[in-house]
């Protein structure tokens, strides 16, 4: 066991969890004990890494070629999928996340790794290898240079993924599957092509093998980056569609509850003209029906959130309109650790679905939306409650929409709901009680904003 061997070794699981670290780090959320786990994943995978020369060694002297060849190979295959579990280990991300991050990161890897492994030190300048120090120093400078390189081209369209690239459907699990079976299955022919001509030729090298590796690795980066650039701009694409459609639903309830504050007022005036000439006999009815008139300004809540506010209001005037009851409990002051647009978006969403969903309905006694909003723990919980008649269907933790007509947009609604709650780091559940559709979020509270809302409430006691 050499001084070079043990580098290799060690090169080989440094620069992948590098090439992966760096595609993970400008999206995904680090979990809380992301220090101990990186830590203790890079020197544990290390001393695997270093293992694997007695491995080598005991099949050499005892094993046929074919059988040192299955060995390397799975060696280093598991090796590639011990790092994407350290990865899940240290990250809150998706499996199709890692299976792009694996990807993407082996694929880099191997681009520098043939250059100057194989190009330069096997081939072009064979004295590098007999100069550790200097190899060592060249292999540190490349792959810095490199990774700053790729750093470049991915980080700024990766940070604005905000936590999650892709969805964990069938569909990209597969095609990341076959992605990572071709580049596994390329590199390592490639490899053999390479190293079994120069086994064989001495000094001589067959830099096809070289050239094809190099090819190959790059091609699935481009491809890896188009694809994610092909996906990041569909979600942007969805989200202003999303917008657009949320800016006309809001001018069109925006339009009825003027019209509604019209009408009322238009009555107002008539009943006021009607008491200038009434009498005592009919100044009772007349007195009802202008109290029943300025009962709509009853309408507008008030609790300790403006945002809640200003949504409870609007959605109360709407449904006071089409004959919803809509009832909410509500301990607004544990919403104010989230943003004024996050509070609007989740809320706002969660209402217009229940309402949504029981506007069908003729009959009264099944136009009932309820909103209740608690703290418990540390945990704020937000729970929303309508009446359905029918068996939903579920895909992904989410209902599947029965209605064709805008179904992309309340399809939109609900993982828009989705995202902004795993913003949080907290969880969407979606269920159904027999005739009673149930939304349920739960969001950890930060600890800081907890100590602060337990003073407040000591004080106002």
């Amino acid at each position: 066991m050499s001084g070079l061997d043990i580098f290799e070794e060690l090169r080989y699981i440094i620069e992948l969890l590098l090439a992966e670290y760096m595609f993970a780090y400008f999206f995904a959320k680090k979990k809380k004990e992301f220090g101990s786990f990186m830590a203790a994943g890079e020197v544990l995978l290390c001393i695997i890494s270093v293992f694997y020369i007695f491995v080598r060694q005991t099949v050499v002297v005892y094993g046929h070629e074919l059988i040192i060849v299955i060995v390397t190979c799975v060696w280093y295959i598991g090796l590639l999928f011990l790092t994407m579990f350290f990865i899940k280990v240290c990250f809150e991300i998706s499996f199709s996340d890692i299976l792009f991050i694996a990807i993407s990161g082996y694929a880099a890897m191997h681009i520098e790794y043939v250059v100057v492994n194989e190009v330069l030190a096997l081939g072009v300048w064979s004295y590098l290898q007999t100069n550790l120090p200097l190899y060592i120093i060249i292999c540190t400078v490349s792959c810095g240079l490199w990774y700053l390189f790729i750093m470049r081209i991915f980080a700024a369209k990766l940070r604005a993924c905000d936590g999650k690239l892709y969805e964990d459907t069938k569909e990209t699990i597969g095609l990341f599957l076959v992605l990572l079976i071709i580049l596994l299955f390329g590199t390592f022919t490639c490899q053999s092509v390479f190293r079994g001509w120069h086994q064989a030729n001495g000094t001589e090298n067959n830099y096809l093998g070289a050239l094809m590796d190099f090819f190959i690795c790059t091609l699935v980066l481009v491809v890896q980056y188009s694809a994610f650039r092909i996906n990041t701009l569909s979600r942007e694409k969805e989200i202003v569609k999303q917008l657009l459609y949320e800016r006309q639903k809001q001018y069109q309830l925006s339009k009825e509850n003027i019209e509604i504050i019209n009408h009322k007022c238009h009555d107002l005036k008539h009943q006021l003209e009607a008491l200038k000439h009434a009498d005592s006999k009919d100044m009772q009815q007349y007195l009802a029906e202008v109290e029943d008139s300025i009962m709509i300004y009853d309408h507008v809540v008030e609790t300790e959130n403006e945002v809640l506010n200003t949504i409870l209001s609007e959605k109360s005037l709407y449904c006071e309109k089409h004959q919803i009851t809509l009832t909410c409990i509500a301990d607004a002051a544990p919403l104010d650790f989230m943003s004024v647009m996050d509070i609007y978006a989740l809320l706002g969403n969660a209402l217009d679905n229940a309402i949504e969903a029981v506007s069908k309905y003729e009959e009264v006694e099944k136009r009932v939306v309820s909103l209740t909003i608690s703290s418990k723990n540390d945990f704020l919980c937000i729970q929303t409650n309508n009446y359905v008649d029918e068996e939903l269907q579920f895909k992904d933790g989410l209902p599947l929409s029965t209605k064709k007509r805008n179904r992309a947009y309340h399809g939109f609604g609900m993982k828009s709901m989705k995202h902004l709650t795993e913003k949080y780091g907290g969880t969407l559940v979606v269920s159904q009680e027999k005739n009673i559709f149930m939304l349920q979020i739960i969001l950890p509270m930060p600890k800081e904003f907890v100590r602060l809302l337990k003073e407040k409430k000591k004080y106002d006691l």
